[in-house]
């Protein structure tokens, strides 16, 4: 979102974005004009919580504190900087307020951003939400089904009656499905991957294709020194993502499959907690650092599945073994398989063994160099920019 903002404001546009406040420094030095909504002790309080990288509690506790407490308060950033007939609104599908101030206001152009593939709800074509094999996706009709018990069930009693309680303060209807389809903007989805990362999003079901949805491609900014000095050449690298603080057991893990292996490696995490005590001449640890940079260095990626880790791995070429949790991440790990990019691993005791089949795979090496050049040369945030003036009857430059 913030190389997005980026790309607008190079063109000479004011930006506004509202984010958690560990965020906001990236922001300002895009530019942007930062509007913190997620104070950082709140973002920490969050995250600190285990049940977040769970299947179930995690979707739910974002439903309930992200989505419902702070929806009035995002809402009053836009209500302060609205220009009539001059603000279009961009924004994740998960911010409500974006999208019911443009229910209030259908002279605000919105654009959806959707991050994920996951994020599409198709009966046809379901995402994969969990490691669950009994997790339903087929027939339509079942899943369906699922999708309804599980609106009604795990998320409406979480943000729902909050939601149509301040939908009826401004004097607006309430919303009885809004995952179903409220949730996305009526004026434009724009999808930040290629088509070819999710094909069958774009098949043609029940006879039309929705005209609203543009495949921009993956940003690929990570805001970032590009610059990364290695104590190794070709580490493996280890991550479970920025805003993770629970990864003590994976990371000496990592270790001792580095030892197995014979094999340098790279710890990357923001929380020094989460790191062991004593660490081998052989493990180099490291905080915030350009994905980009530091991938083209090494030899393969251990990752948590998330959409930016996932997409940094295919445009930089090296193999990927995804150890998903929670949110999208299942569905990005589908994938990596199916693109025949690595593989998923479902075990922790697999690791030396998955780690050592994709480091020797002839046929995962070209396939990930395959990928790789097919996203030389893209900037997603940038068709991002020029759909979002396409949509507010700009031409784009």
């Amino acid at each position: 979102m913030i190389a997005i903002g980026a790309s607008l404001r190079r063109r000479g546009f004011e930006v506004v974005i509202s984010l958690a406040e560990p965020y906001a420094e990236a922001a300002e030095k895009a530019g942007l004009i930062v509007e913190p909504v997620i104070s950082r002790d709140q973002f920490n309080r969050l995250l600190d919580r285990p049940s977040m990288w769970r299947p179930l509690s995690g979707i739910r506790a974002i439903m309930r504190e992200v989505v419902a407490e702070f929806l009035p308060v995002h809402f009053d950033v836009i209500r302060r900087h609205h220009r009539p007939g001059e603000t279009v609104l961009v924004a994740h599908p998960l911010d409500f307020a974006s999208r019911t101030y443009r229910d209030l206001d259908s002279n605000s152009p919105l654009v959806s951003v959707h991050l994920a593939p996951s994020m599409i709800v198709n009966p046809h074509f379901p995402p994969k939400m969990s490691p669950w094999w009994f997790e339903v996706s087929r027939p339509p009709w079942a899943v369906r089904t699922s999708y309804y018990l599980a609106e009604h069930l795990l998320l409406h009693p979480c943000f729902l009656p909050r939601l149509n309680s301040f939908r009826r303060s401004l004097g607006l209807g309430k919303v009885d499905r809004p995952m179903k389809s409220w949730w996305m903007s009526p004026d434009a989805v724009v999808l930040m991957y290629p088509q070819w990362f999710a094909p069958e999003q774009t098949a043609e079901f029940r006879g039309k294709l929705d005209e609203r949805f543009f495949h921009a491609g993956f940003p690929l900014s990570d805001f970032a020194e590009s610059v990364v000095e290695l104590q190794a050449s070709q580490p493996i690298v280890f991550t479970c993502g920025t805003a993770h603080h629970h990864a003590h057991e994976f990371f000496r893990q990592a270790v001792n499959v580095c030892q197995t292996l014979q094999r340098s490696g790279v710890l990357l995490t923001s929380h020094p907690g989460n790191l062991p005590v004593y660490l081998p001449s052989f493990i180099q640890p490291l905080g915030y650092v350009s994905l980009a940079g530091l991938l083209q260095q090494s030899a393969a990626i251990v990752h948590h599945g998330g959409i930016g880790t996932t997409s940094q791995a295919l445009a930089a070429g090296v193999p990927q073994l995804v150890r998903p949790l929670a949110y999208d991440q299942f569905d990005n790990a589908t994938r990596v398989e199916k693109l025949g990019v690595g593989c998923w691993l479902r075990r922790d005791r697999e690791m030396p063994a998955l780690l050592a089949r994709i480091l020797g795979d002839d046929a995962i090496r070209q396939r990930c160099a395959e990928f790789s050049t097919k996203l030389s040369g893209q900037a997603g945030a940038e068709t991002a920019a020029d759909r979002i003036l396409t949509v507010c009857g700009i031409e784009a430059t």
